[in-house]
């Protein structure tokens, strides 16, 4: 029941996140996880004692995720919704831009375009 009850309040904090996902806070992130993708708060903890911000967050892979004790299951829906924050779903523009970047740079090194 508590569990129930803390979701609630996060999910009622939910519009306080700013829409760049980049910017998120530790406690933000964790508001998210638990508001946004469903996960168990002791779960979301485990994102809050490895000090995972928004920025964080966006380098994020399963394997982490498993080796900081989330387990399989939020694990996968916490990469899904990720995945969705970056891939243009309306939260996050400069992650799209920090990707494009990114490529920029990789072909600049590798192919040798500048």
């Amino acid at each position: 029941m508590a569990a129930v009850r803390e979701r609630f309040e996060w999910s009622s904090n939910m519009a306080a996140l700013p829409p760049n996902a980049m910017g998120w806070s530790v406690e933000q992130v964790k508001q998210w996880a638990v508001a946004e993708v469903g996960i168990k708060p002791e779960h979301a903890d485990k994102l809050v004692q490895q000090e995972i911000d928004g920025e964080a967050l966006f380098e994020m892979t399963e394997a982490r995720l498993l080796g900081y004790g989330v387990p399989g299951g939020p694990a996968i829906k916490l990469m899904k919704k990720i995945e969705g924050l970056s891939g243009g779903g309306g939260w996050s523009v400069a992650a799209g831009e920090m990707a494009a970047a990114r490529v920029a740079f990789c072909l600049g090194l590798v192919c040798g375009y500048r």
